[in-house]
């Protein structure tokens, strides 16, 4: 097989990557000349086999770091439009930020907080679709490694083909640090399942303990529900600690007494990556400007989704941008 010639290599089709080939696409639109090469590999035979697979699927503006916070809120404005997939107005309790009363809007649920009305569900599995739409990808397709191929080129080796690019893009979820050689850390997250529960409304919010970390919302005719554990782990491996629904059934006992006893149905290990500081990794990478960094979006993919992806196309197109030199998410700071 032939080395494949693209402007723009991206790993991963998860909501990092399909995000940034949808918006890089779209930007490419209003702007004279041949539109790019977009080519995303991805190792599993699926999109979003990974974080964007394993999440609540919740969107909430509320984030403590301000700049994570902007890309949140630019994100929810575009979500709630049901454009990109189908968003749910559901609301959001968030427990410890206010002194609303959480009953009003989940009768069953205890606590004062913040009520904000913005916040819903989304359809994850919709997004991901929208963005990947008419993308050429290339499923099955592990990077191995890449070489200088000159004239500014990388030659990219994966378990299905080779590719000659202009630039790499790392959105390789829980494998970017090991990809980009960068710190990243991949920690589990438990979500549990409960069966239908006659009490529970399907329009209900989502209620967010931010003091012990707890979150449950209607799903199915009954509950998901999440203690907000964090477990190192190699990327993609998901093995389920017992311990974590004991400590669940401690939380709710303590924090949620008004839902009543909780039978378990169901229970899965999502994934999601951080840097040490917790910020988002998206940039040029200052050891060798034809990587590319759109990582450790952490628990925040979703809701960032196309605040993240227009960034990203942003900066790629126009690396000499404004919010290029004063990026807080710049991968400098990591190396």
């Amino acid at each position: 097989m032939e080395p494949m010639d693209c402007d723009y290599l991206i790993v991963g089709a998860g909501l990092a990557g399909a995000s940034t080939a949808y918006y890089l696409t779209q930007q490419c639109l209003g702007r004279n000349g041949r539109q790019p090469r977009i080519v995303i590999v991805e190792k599993e035979p699926t999109p979003g086999a990974h974080s964007s697979g394993r999440n609540a699927a919740l969107i909430r503006r509320y984030v403590e770091d301000p700049a994570v916070a902007a890309l949140a809120e630019r994100g929810a404005d575009v979500l709630v439009r049901s454009e990109l997939a189908e968003f749910h107005a559901t609301g959001s309790m968030l427990v410890g930020l206010g002194d609303d009363d959480a009953s009003e809007h989940f009768p069953t649920a205890t606590g004062r907080g913040r009520w904000c009305p913005g916040d819903g569900v989304i359809d994850v599995a919709g997004l991901l679709s929208t963005y990947l739409q008419g993308q050429v990808i290339h499923y099955e397709a592990e990077v191995r490694e890449w070489h200088d191929a000159g004239s500014m080129a990388l030659k990219v080796v994966t378990s299905t083909g080779t590719f000659n690019t202009r630039l790499l893009v790392n959105a390789a979820g829980p494998w970017a640090g090991e990809l980009g050689s960068l710190p990243m850390a991949a920690l589990n997250r438990h979500l549990f399942a409960t069966p239908p529960i006659e009490t529970v409304a399907p329009d209900w919010p989502f209620v967010w303990d931010l003091e012990c970390g707890l979150y449950f919302r209607p799903e199915s005719g009954g509950l998901l529900l999440c203690a907000c554990d964090e477990t190192p782990a190699p990327p993609g491996v998901y093995e389920e600690d017992p311990q974590v629904a004991i400590h669940l059934a401690d939380l709710l006992r303590d924090r949620q007494p008004g839902l009543g006893e909780i039978r378990i149905m169901q229970s899965w290990v999502g994934q999601r990556t951080f840097a040490p500081d917790r910020r988002f990794a998206i940039g040029y990478d200052p050891r060798d400007r034809r990587i590319f960094h759109v990582a450790g979006l952490g628990g925040h993919g979703v809701t960032t989704a196309p605040a993240v992806g227009a960034l990203a196309a942003e900066l790629l197109l126009n690396p000499e941008s404004p919010r290029a030199k004063d990026n807080p998410f710049d991968p400098g700071r990591l190396v």
